[in-house]
């Protein structure tokens, strides 16, 4: 019962807020010891190189589509490990994926309800460490020479070969949260992440955890400070960290007004080719920014 659980997440720098409140998260409804490592930090310090494929159509989707490959090698080629993504937050005992039974299978996937009209789901996994031997550079390479579709490599997990989807729906639901059940809530749309926008329908859930990661000093003031510099996280959050507001609804107007007028989430700025910011950074005045932001496509920055 004491054994490590070993999370790995998947997720940019920009997001490592979002990754600090999903491993609060973790921490709060489990009594084992618990490791969650960021991956493009453990790749990096593992030296374990991730190709950009040449051909277009077969790059990854987000920053962090193959870093879930490199889990194995990671691991030591032992044992088993979970592999979540950052824009996360947990509701139950995780040691429930943990336990989980493998019976042959490589990798362990949660199904999807078949009238939910969302794909399968491969961002909560369970992975059979000692059975997967990848490495990711060889896994890219053989992805380039047409062994595998971009679409059977990420959305079907094709080169685990054996994938079992048998976790249950309730740890990956995606943008639903149903007291009592949801163990695991999945913020897919990026456009309205508790982090980055205060539209979310489940905003309240996340700042919630953010708010108590404050309160007990799991996470520091000048950490969501930095982030906000950063221009990574939405200001207002600091806002509702000094007046201890759960529910970004009740928000006053001036500071919704703030967050609309002086930040643009990490994510859009990237698909607009705008570099990255600072917005404490007097060479880069974030009005001068946002005026460039807003005319290379307007429509996408407010929609």
């Amino acid at each position: 019962m004491n054994e490590l659980i070993k999370v790995y997440v998947g997720t940019q720098v920009e997001q490592m807020l979002a990754v600090k409140v999903l491993e609060y998260s973790i921490r709060k409804y489990t009594q084992q010891p618990v490791s969650v490592m960021p991956l493009f930090a453990a790749i990096d310090a593992a030296g374990i190189e991730i190709p950009m494929p040449t051909d277009p159509h077969l790059r990854p989707r987000t920053p962090f589509s193959f870093q879930r490959f490199a889990i194995p090698q990671l691991n030591g080629y032992e044992g088993r490990a979970i592999y979540l993504d950052s824009d996360m937050q947990v509701f139950r005992d995780i040691q429930e994926l943990w336990t989980w039974e493998f019976d042959g299978a490589d990798v362990l996937s949660v199904y999807e309800p078949p009238d939910s009209g969302r794909l399968p789901q491969f961002s909560v996994m369970v992975l059979n460490c000692q059975q997967l031997r990848w490495h990711v550079a060889e896994l890219i390479h053989q992805l380039e020479a047409g062994r595998w579709t971009y679409q059977q490599f990420i959305l079907e997990m094709a080169p685990a070969g054996t994938v079992a989807a048998v976790l249950p729906t309730e740890w990956n639901n995606l943008e639903r949260f149903s007291p009592g059940k949801t163990a695991l809530v999945h913020y897919t749309d990026m456009n309205k992440q508790p982090w980055l926008n205060v539209r979310n329908p489940l905003a309240s859930l996340w700042c919630q955890d953010l708010l108590a990661a404050v309160e007990e000093g799991y996470i520091s003031r000048t950490d969501v400070v930095n982030e906000v510099q950063k221009g990574y996280v939405r200001p207002s959050l600091l806002y509702q960290i000094d007046k201890k507001i759960v529910d970004p609804a009740q928000l006053p107007s001036n500071v919704l007004k703030a967050d609309f007028k002086n930040f643009v989430p990490p994510h859009k700025l990237a698909k607009l080719g705008v570099p990255e910011i600072n917005s404490c950074n007097k060479k880069l005045p974030l009005k001068k920014i946002l005026h460039r932001v807003y005319a290379k496509g307007r429509a996408l920055v407010h929609r």
